[in-house]
């Protein structure tokens, strides 16, 4: 009995350990929360698609506005800076801020709290009425409790509030489109 307790209270102690990496709570499909998000101005609804491979973070936003739908992928290496050209931006539909033809943007992720937060860094580089400039976007993707909630947080370096969105997690399999 001694050898067994011992045995169950080693495996318990070492379980996260050998379990770490093998499942993700970001992967899959996540279908946003409206009443409970901030308003999508331009688009009536979205999905994000979050897929965590190696080390590598893919996220793709399908969006859809009553018939016209945008699928936008990029991926963030966490610990690393990057150049990724295409950078999507949720509000670029509705603002009169475009991306800037031919430009990358410079982006930059780490994981916080233990891999349940992903914050990643972006200067998108765009075209405003006034010329080109850089607009500073933080976003954290925050994995709820039981890893069937996600909360993104973006922070613009042109706007006084957050923009809060969130979003519940679709079955494994589910490719409902928004």
């Amino acid at each position: 009995m001694k050898k067994l307790c011992l045995s169950l209270f080693f495996v318990y102690l070492f379980a996260p350990f050998l379990t770490a990496g093998t499942s993700n709570g970001f992967d899959g499909r996540w279908a946003l929360i409206p009443e409970r998000s901030s308003a999508l101005d331009g688009w009536t609804n979205m999905h994000l698609i979050l897929k965590v491979d190696g080390g590598k973070f893919e996220i793709t936003h399908d969006m859809r506005w009553r018939s016209t739908r945008a699928i936008e992928t990029y991926s963030v290496k966490p610990g690393r800076k990057m150049k990724v050209k295409n950078f999507f931006r949720i509000e670029q539909r509705h603002m009169a801020v475009y991306p800037h033809k031919n430009a990358v943007t410079a982006v930059s992720a780490e994981w916080l709290d233990n891999k349940r937060t992903l914050r990643v860094e972006a200067e998108v580089p765009v075209e405003v009425s006034q010329g080109n400039t850089v607009m500073r976007i933080t976003y954290e993707f925050r994995l709820g409790v039981d890893d069937d909630s996600l909360t993104l947080i973006e922070l613009h370096s042109t706007r006084d509030q957050p923009l809060v969105y969130r979003f519940k997690k679709l079955p494994d399999g589910d490719s409902s489109r928004p």
